[in-house]
């Protein structure tokens, strides 16, 4: 491979030689999603350098410090335009990557018979709230709630929805929260009625908020199991008691230890009480569990609260919902390796297209740790690639040695000179 420009193999045209880190693996992953039929040859420099410049070390969600990362002699304008005002279609890169998902999560299904688990959730990215004279404060932002703070916070909320069978875990949707537009539901609901079929059983997993009648009925329409979380108040009808129904806590106050019992779900042990009986609004021919961990039997704050379509054991059920943890180490890596929480972009386009180019940079940090045989976090993917550009540049600039290229002109290549 040419060291002195990513050369798109294959694709409508050739890319102008120009000093550009894009290692072999980035080449081939960005052609294998076919971006190349989609973006000019400046709109793929823009897109590769962003990503090159996620991998760096010094990373930090902005986009002020791409060129000097990804060591390409441009201004930073440049990819703000890119995210901005430049004509390239973002949805169709967006389908033809989550056709890409899809493919490999179903070739995994096919190949290890593990189950898909198709998550459900959200998370808080929090901003300063702008003064009233702001002139260009960042668009979409408004009030709410983050479970992590425990309290009302200005920002955005993203829906995010991962794909997980096996140990490959790959981000298939994640778009801004805009209230004003559609509620979660009906994003999520969305998403699952738009997914195709595996190989293997699909199980949809969802924290309380997502345990809504439409998205169960949308599982269930496609033929996907469901598992999720419930809130403590929720009504229970009891099969043989009052028509009127009782909240869960109330519930709770009937039964004795005689009603429950122990399971084990991985290295813990949980007492499960199953509910003869059914919640309002969701289907009546589900299974609805209560649990405590051993040691807090009937406690009311250790209580939780589980919905399953699915007629399995409960312990099975139980560890099957555990999967859902993923998306939360997903959201965590995201903030703390590609920093998806400290943008500064102001327009709610540019926002969506940067999601769309950080889930592209995740998956091809999946895709190297797979090649590479590494221990599958985003972390050690993000050191090899870091490795890879690394001797590229070296190989680069031995390149331009042999051909008596003199230094400041290499420098001036590289952007190194004011």
């Amino acid at each position: 491979m040419s060291s002195e420009m990513c050369e798109a193999e294959g694709g409508p045209r050739n890319l102008k030689k120009e000093m550009i880190i894009c290692t072999e693996s980035l080449k081939k992953f960005l052609i294998t999603l076919g971006l190349t039929f989609f973006l000019t040859v400046p709109q793929f420099k823009h897109l590769v350098s962003i990503i090159i410049a996620a991998m760096q070390g010094g990373f930090d969600g902005k986009i002020k410090n791409v060129p000097e990362l990804s060591m390409r002699k441009i201004h930073r304008t440049s990819v703000g335009k890119f995210l901005s005002k430049s004509p390239w279609p973002e949805k169709l890169v967006i389908r033809d990557y989550q056709d890409y998902v899809i493919a490999r999560i179903r070739w995994q299904a096919l190949v290890t018979g593990c189950p898909v688990y198709v998550i459900l959730d959200d998370t808080c990215i929090e901003k300063t709230k702008p003064s009233s004279k702001a002139k260009r404060p960042i668009a979409g932002c408004c009030l709410h709630w983050s479970h992590l703070k425990k309290g009302i916070v200005y920002g955005h909320q993203l829906v995010g929805v991962p794909l997980v069978c096996g140990h490959l875990k790959l981000p298939y949707y994640l778009e801004l929260y805009d209230k004003k537009v559609q509620s979660k539901i009906e994003m999520v609901t969305k998403v699952i009625l738009g997914l195709p079929d595996f190989p293997t059983p699909v199980y949809v997993l969802g924290d309380s908020w997502y345990s809504a009648r439409s998205v169960i009925s949308a599982a269930r329409f496609r033929g996907f199991h469901y598992i999720g979380a419930l809130k403590t108040n929720r009504i229970l009808y009891i099969k043989g008691g009052s028509k009127l129904g009782l909240p869960v806590g109330d519930y709770v106050k009937t039964l004795t230890k005689a009603r429950v019992h122990l399971v084990t779900v991985g290295k813990q042990r949980y007492w499960v009480h199953r509910v003869n009986g059914h919640v309002k609004r969701l289907p009546q021919d589900g299974v609805i569990l209560i649990s405590w961990p051993e040691s807090q039997l009937f406690q009311e704050k250790a209580m939780n609260v589980f919905f399953s379509t699915c007629k399995l054991p409960d312990e099975v059920i139980l560890t099957t919902y555990t999967e859902r943890w993923t998306i939360e180490i997903f959201f965590r890596d995201n903030k703390m390796q590609l920093e998806i929480d400290r943008y500064q972009i102001r327009s709610q386009g540019a926002i969506t297209r940067f999601l769309y180019i950080i889930m592209i940079a995740y998956a091809y940090c999946s895709s190297l740790a797979e090649a590479q045989f590494l221990d599958g976090t985003l972390s050690a993917a993000r050191k090899q690639a870091r490795t890879e550009m690394k001797c590229q540049l070296v190989a680069w600039v031995y390149q331009q040695a042999c051909a008596s290229v003199s230094l400041p002109q290499v420098n001036e290549q590289l952007g190194l000179l004011a």
